[in-house]
C-alpha cells in the first residue's frame, strides 16, 4: 500500500471512533478507593500533591483489575503510559543531546539502555509503588518477568500522569531524578 493511500486508510479509520470531548476527564472519576495512601505516595515520595487523584490512581490501575472489576473500575494505565513513553523518550533525549557530543548512534543506543524495561521496573521498585497497584489477583501471583512489566508499565504511566497534572517540567524533573541519574553510574 502506498503512503498516501496508508495515509487514507488511517484517516477513514480515525473517523469511526469518537473523539474525546474537550470539557471531558483525562480519566474516568474513581470511586470507592481510599485514596490517602496515593496522596502519601505523592507528598511523600514524589514530593508534590496531585491536583487531580485520580491521574495517579489510574496510573496504578492494571488492565486485569478492571477486567476483574467491571461495575466499579472503568479506566486502566495503558493510555497513560502510552503518554509517559512519549514524554520519557522525549525527557531522555533532550538530556543525552544537551549533556553529551556523541553520534546520533552512540545517543540512540545510551537512550534505549536507560528507558528499557528493566530500567525502568528497578526505578519502580526504588520508588515502592508496587503495593499501590491494582491488579488482578492473578497477575498479583504471576511470574517475576510479568511483574517486571507491570512495574516498568506502571512507571510509565506514572510519568503520563505526572505530565498531566504538573506539567512537562515536573515530568522531566522526576526523569531525572529516577532515570537519568543512572547515567553516572
Amino acid at each position: 500500500m502506498s503512503s498516501a493511500k496508508s495515509l487514507t486508510y488511517k484517516k477513514s479509520s480515525w473517523r469511526e471512533f469518537d473523539k474525546r470531548s474537550p470539557d471531558e476527564p483525562m480519566v474516568p472519576p474513581i470511586v470507592g478507593v481510599d485514596v490517602a495512601p496515593y496522596q502519601k505516595f505523592a507528598r511523600e515520595v514524589l514530593g508534590f500533591d496531585f491536583k487531580n487523584i485520580n491521574l495517579l490512581i489510574t496510573a496504578f490501575t492494571h488492565r486485569s483489575y478492571v477486567n476483574e472489576h467491571r461495575k466499579s473500575a472503568k479506566a486502566h494505565n495503558e493510555r497513560l503510559e502510552f503518554l509517559g513513553d512519549a514524554v520519557l523518550e522525549l525527557a531522555t533525549t533532550e538530556f543525552l543531546f544537551t549533556n553529551y557530543n556523541q553520534p546520533e548512534g552512540i545517543l540512540t543506543s545510551w537512550r534505549s539502555a536507560l528507558v528499557r524495561t528493566e530500567s525502568l521496573a528497578d526505578a519502580g521498585s526504588r520508588l515502592n509503588y508496587e503495593p499501590l497497584i491494582r491488579m488482578s489477583r492473578g497477575e498479583k501471583q504471576g511470574s517475576d518477568a510479568a511483574r517486571l512489566h507491570i512495574l516498568a508499565n506502571a512507571f510509565e504511566a506514572l510519568i503520563g500522569a505526572i505530565y498531566l497534572d504538573q506539567g512537562f517540567e515536573q515530568a522531566r524533573e522526576f526523569v531525572a531524578k529516577n532515570i537519568l541519574c543512572r547515567m553516572n553510574e
